[in-house]
């Protein structure tokens, strides 16, 4: 929870989840500025030093090498703020959005009947806010930008900006300032942290992340996670000093309630210790110590009550070969022909045509979606089945999360009319009709929008969704919230979305690879096939090795175990930069995913 390395898939901590369930029915400034080093160093690679202005150089190469000058942070600014105006020069704020552009270097030319104004306009890529949230644009978005200018002592100087304007940073100029990391919120009724990745500048990041930490809630994940708000700083800086990283807070901004204080606390440690320069942190009330109850030093959440779902035991895969479906080990390569007509299956023969399966945590129970997308059956290891009634049409791939619950999207038929997204307890017994039924899940800013996909997060507590208006016209990927109740069981999604990999125009299938990676079956505008994509929630979009054909995308571990299979039941796992072929199998299926 405290790193951001891949972290493999959840697993036996959510038993117990499932388990519970079982027995539960439907009832200050932020602007920054050079001063005391208080953060430590700065990871490698450094900023680099901004040129300073020409003498002599026209408005065009002021314009120009202010832009490339805004590619540094802290100190260095003091050399961008010199291509202004003294006025202007005390009033940018570097930190408002910053604009990433694709291409080569954008024109500059001067505004026609606007004497001193010059105008340039940049094909933008992705966006980064105040917040620090990273978003990737669609594509052919184009954005212009005005400057004025004035002589300044014989020389051009930039006398005003567009309101709000911060950087626009080419492409390859982004990794020279920025870097990207964990923002912690827990999630309501469970004892586990939920990810917002978040883009920062690399100076002052001790100070920068508590900053965010103590920010809101993002919108995206409103009634999904809590903070203590009101919550700040004594003073506005975090000292880290021999790996130590010390927040001071102001006493009469924290809550008193116990419980509200260790989640503050947590959040502060899973977020400072992503952090290379951080080995500990100490956590006071106005120079008091916080007690919480631990003695050793900060250095995990854990030590704080709280349990990282993605850290756990392999999943459980099961490997299909027709209508069978055979329990194997994470190493789907070395699954034989001869294995899969001679190994038992626990479950009784599933039809060929079904080929949208999820398979539960505890791998009791698969949930298949048939060729139609009318049909849901619930397949158990003891050779029972179950046979949903029908609710919808067009339904997704299921998904079942780490407490058990089943999830489907899709178009809801009769009383479910214009319904687009449902919750099974699948923990309870099937037989009692009323607790078993599907029961819809609000998500008032689909509107009409169809489910193409719907995957819940690792942890639980956000899922993310692909929708179009038209079946083959384009469509969204978004992550939102998942509001539950205390028993685990789900009421409803956060009112607003964050919108992921905009610059993928279609995409079928989606599934998480880790806290905050998607991987995805999509194309980009004038790409004419469907290819797996890795979509970093708050980050950008990575294409994987082109592995035409596949529509179903899932994994056996992480981003390096993705399996794709095709129209035509080939199966395919990514192995380094290939994909290897895996053919005794026509699909797999892991726990939880």
């Amino acid at each position: 929870m405290t790193r951001r390395p891949g972290m493999t898939r959840r697993g036996v901590l959510g038993l117990a989840a499932v388990g519970a369930l079982a027995g539960c029915g439907l009832s200050a400034d932020p602007t920054v500025r050079p001063g005391l080093k208080v953060d430590g160093e700065p990871p490698v690679p450094l900023n680099r030093i901004p040129n300073k202005p020409d003498v002599g150089a026209t408005p065009e190469q002021i314009i120009i090498g202010f832009l490339h000058a805004g590619a540094t942070s802290g100190e260095r600014l003091d050399v961008t703020r010199s291509y202004l105006t003294d006025t202007l020069a005390r009033g940018w704020i570097p930190d408002s959005k910053t604009v990433i552009y694709g291409g080569g270097e954008p024109p500059v030319r001067a505004v026609k009947g606007q004497k001193d104004t010059y105008r340039l306009r940049v094909h933008v890529q992705a966006t980064i806010d105040t917040e620090g949230r990273y978003s990737v644009a669609p594509p052919n978005l184009w954005e212009t930008f005005d400057f004025s200018v004035m002589t300044v002592g014989g020389e051009w100087r930039i006398s005003e900006l567009d309101s709000g304007f911060g950087r626009i940073l080419q492409a390859q100029e982004v990794g020279f300032i920025f870097r990207d990391y964990p923002v912690h919120y827990p999630a309501i009724g469970w004892n586990t942290l939920v990810v917002d990745q978040r883009w920062f500048p690399q100076d002052q990041l001790a100070t920068r992340l508590v900053r965010a930490q103590l920010g809101r809630v993002p919108d995206y994940l409103e009634d999904a996670v809590s903070t203590d708000v009101g919550a700040r700083l004594v003073v506005d800086a975090v000292p880290v000093r021999d790996g130590v990283a010390r927040v001071d807070l102001d006493s009469d901004s924290v809550s008193e309630d116990a419980t509200t204080r260790k989640q503050l606390a947590a959040q502060m440690v899973a977020t400072l210790m992503s952090l290379p320069a951080v080995t500990e942190v100490v956590i006071t009330l106005s120079g008091n110590k916080m007690d919480l109850g631990v003695k050793d030093a900060l250095t995990t959440p854990e030590q704080l009550g709280f349990v990282d779902r993605t850290q756990t035991s392999t999943p459980i895969v099961m490997a299909r070969s027709g209508t069978k479906l055979v329990r194997v080990g994470d190493r789907l390569g070395s699954v034989s022909r001869q294995h899969m007509t001679s190994a038992a299956s626990a479950f009784k023969p599933i039809p060929a045509s079904s080929r949208r399966l999820a398979l539960r945590l505890d791998g009791k129970e698969v949930a298949a979606v048939s060729r139609s997308g009318r049909d849901l059956v619930r397949y158990r290891e003891d050779g029972d089945h179950i046979d949903v009634p029908t609710f919808a049409a067009g339904m997704s791939d299921p998904c079942y999360d780490y407490g058990g619950v089943l999830w489907v999207g899709g178009s809801g038929l009769g009383r479910e009319s214009g319904n687009r997204l449902w919750a099974i307890n699948a923990t309870v017994d099937a037989t009692d009709v009323k607790a078993a039924a599907p029961r819809h899940v609000p998500t008032p800013w689909l509107g009409s929008r169809l489910v193409q996909a719907a995957v819940v997060s690792p942890e639980g507590s956000r899922i993310a969704v692909i929708s179009e208006e038209v079946p083959g016209a384009g469509s969204t990927l978004e992550v939102t919230g998942v509001v539950r109740r205390a028993n685990g069981l789900p009421i409803k999604t956060s009112p607003k979305t964050f919108r992921l990999g905009a610059s993928l125009v279609q995409m079928i299938d989606a599934v998480w690879v880790g806290p905050t990676t998607l991987a995805v079956i999509g194309r980009r505008d004038k790409q004419a096939v469907l290819q797996p994509y890795l979509v970093h929630v708050g980050g950008q979009v990575e294409p994987m090795t082109e592995r035409p054909g596949a529509v179903d995308i899932t994994t056996t571990g992480d981003d390096k175990d993705v399996v794709l299979t095709t129209e035509g039941d080939r199966v395919f796992q990514r192995s380094g930069g290939r994909w290897q072929e895996l053919k005794a199998l026509t699909g797999a299926v892991a726990a939880g995913v």
